[in-house]
This record gives C-alpha cells, sequence and structure tokens, in this order.
C-alpha cells in the first residue's frame, strides 16, 4: 500500500519534470502547466493502479486490436448493423466510444474527436476567409515555429506562411493536449497490460505512434522532406486536412482500443 504523502510527492515531482522540459522546449507558459498537470495526474493514476484501486479487467477478456477475425463476435457490432443509415452507425459507434472504458479514456477519446471537429471547422474557415480576402492573422504562436524549422520547407508564397503562422501552428499545439490525455489513459491501463503483458505487449507500442507522428512532423529525413512536410509548407488543404482531421480520428480509434475499454470488445 503506497502512503498518500508517497503519492503526492511523486505526482508534484512529475509534474515539475514535465513542466520543465516543455519550457525547455520552447512552449510557453500555459503550455507548461498543463503539461505540468497532465504529468502529475499520470503519476497519480499509474500509483493508483498499482495500489489495486483500479480492478483489472476480467482475464477472459483479449485485447486482440491487431488481430481481426478471431474470437466470438462481439454483441455491440450487430448492435452497430442494425442502426439504419451510415449516419446512424457513426453516431452509435461514437457513442460507444464515448461511453465506455475508463474516465481517462472517455477523456482522451472525447479531446481527439473535438480536436478533430475543431480542425475541420478551422481549415474551412481559414481557406474561406483567404479566398473572400479577408485578413486571417488570429492567432500566432511563434515559441512553436523554430520546432519545425528543419521539418517544414515553408514556401515563399504569403499566402502559404499565414497558413503555416495563424494556422498550423496553433492548430498543431492541441496535440500537447490530446497526445498527453492519451499517454495518461495508456498509463492508467499500464497494470493491467503488464500483470499479462505476453498477450497485452502491444499496447507498449503505442507510444510509438505519438513519436512517429511527432517525427514525420519536425524532422527531416536524410534523403530530404517527405511528400507531407512539402504539402504543408507548400499550404496544400489535402495536408491540412490529413494531420488535422484524420490523423486525430487515428489516435481516437487508438485511444478507444485501450485494453480497460471491455465495451467494444
Amino acid at each position: 500500500m503506497v502512503s498518500t504523502q508517497f503519492k503526492i510527492v511523486t505526482a508534484l515531482g512529475m509534474a515539475a519534470m514535465f513542466g520543465i522540459v516543455s519550457f525547455v522546449l520552447g512552449f510557453n507558459v500555459a503550455s507548461a502547466c498543463a503539461t505540468a498537470l497532465a504529468g502529475g495526474v499520470s503519476a497519480l493514476v499509474v500509483m493508483r493502479a498499482f495500489d489495486g484501486e483500479t480492478q483489472p479487467p476480467s482475464r477472459s477478456v483479449r485485447a486482440d486490436i491487431f488481430r481481426f477475425g478471431s474470437g466470438s463476435r462481439p454483441a455491440w457490432l450487430s448492435e452497430l448493423e442494425q442502426q439504419n443509415g451510415r449516419g446512424g452507425k457513426l453516431l452509435y459507434g461514437l457513442s460507444r466510444i464515448l461511453s465506455s472504458g475508463s474516465l481517462c479514456q472517455r477523456t482522451a477519446s472525447g479531446a481527439f474527436l473535438a480536436q478533430s471537429v475543431i480542425g475541420l471547422v478551422a481549415i474551412v474557415v481559414f481557406w474561406l476567409g483567404q479566398a473572400m480576402g479577408f485578413d486571417m492573422r488570429l492567432f500566432a504562436i511563434p515559441s512553436l515555429g523554430s520546432l519545425f524549422a528543419d521539418g517544414i520547407p515553408m514556401s515563399a508564397e504569403a499566402a502559404a506562411q499565414m497558413r503555416f503562422e495563424h494556422l498550423f501552428l496553433p492548430l498543431v499545439s492541441l496535440y500537447a493536449v490530446t497526445f498527453s490525455l492519451f499517454l495518461i489513459a495508456l498509463l492508467g491501463d499500464l497494470a493491467t497490460i503488464l500483470r499479462d503483458w505476453r498477450e497485452q505487449w502491444k499496447y507498449l507500442t503505442m507510444p510509438l505512434f505519438c513519436f512517429a507522428f511527432w517525427a514525420l512532423l519536425a524532422h527531416r529525413k536524410s534523403s530530404g522532406y517527405s511528400a507531407l512536410q512539402v504539402a504543408l509548407g507548400g499550404g496544400h488543404l489535402w495536408a491540412y486536412a490529413a494531420v488535422f482531421v484524420f490523423f486525430p480520428l487515428f489516435f481516437l480509434v487508438l485511444s478507444a482500443s485501450l485494453p480497460g475499454n471491455r465495451a467494444i470488445r
């Protein structure tokens, strides 16, 4: 049984470490405070799980997110097929994701869904505003620009530069929040994963998706820039839609697939 004092000291230590690292990386004070809060909460979640306060799911439930066509058919899939129309199926699937699993998992899934919606609305408004001749210099986060100096080749066009400074940087900063929530949800299930690591070791690879996504945006390969980096620097619509609409939905699926969410098994 871990003492309350130990939990508090460890949580404060994690919060301080997360905050200092994010501040050194160039995040502003608000972002550093948010990251520090995420670090402290994640430490409390992990200690609570190992302390026995969080009950693991039944061992009869298999975590086969990378295995398809095996095992019994989940009941919710049959219910999904009974929904009328694609819209009904979509709403039913989202309701299952956002109403099942642990609190951390539901929060992370909801955050990714909100990020996708915000990205879609912001991209449409920004593109329409530029087409109609409005001044779209609404937000600017210059401290983040240096993180992408090597990864994204900037176009000489003023419209592309404005999209990067006042659309790309504000939207990409949301990943600091959603990724933190996703990692907290993963840490909340860490005790369950480690208790049955031979079956559930796949979940330990999930942070690599976050790192790979960041490397895809911020780091230049020795052979040159990727097509996505060039398209982002040139202000192309498909690249912005991929990064800020479809990628959050991908991480939404990952978050909903964590072992604590037995309702979608």
